[in-house]
């Protein structure tokens, strides 16, 4: 059996747009947080501090925990992946049947003829069928 693998178009765009959210929202936080945890002693408290008690504008007049763009940013590119990947679909392709007449015993039988020489269910001769009128 041949199989085929459909992808979906609009759930690569979807996903693709998801995942560009995410990184945005991350790349935006790095930006905001690198200049006050940069000079600090302990980086890594500074930045969890800075998670939790930081304040900036997202856009003029709406202000945003980091630590909520975080999850925002988490939330998108979970979901962006998993579009992306539920996306593709794999299925199976029945190959085609053709009426075969045996040279030999005249008797018709079903099968896929993919092959050159195949064996007659019914005289079991090594045989070259021929393909008959449905």
């Amino acid at each position: 059996m041949r199989s085929a693998l459909r992808r979906y178009k609009t759930g690569y765009l979807i996903g693709a747009i998801l995942c560009l959210i995410g990184l945005i929202a991350l790349l935006v936080l790095v930006w905001e947080a690198w200049p006050e945890v940069s000079y600090e002693e302990d980086p890594i408290s500074a930045f969890w501090t800075f998670l939790w008690t930081g304040q900036f504008n997202l856009i003029s007049g709406i202000e945003v925990k980091p630590m909520y763009l975080i999850i925002l940013s988490v939330t998108a590119l979970i979901f962006g992946m998993a579009v992306f990947a539920f996306s593709r679909q794999r299925f199976f392709l029945p190959g085609k049947n053709f009426k075969l007449q045996c040279p030999f015993c005249k008797k018709y039988w079903k099968a896929g003829y993919d092959r050159g020489q195949v064996s007659c269910p019914h005289c079991r001769h090594l045989v070259h069928p021929k393909l008959a009128e449905e």
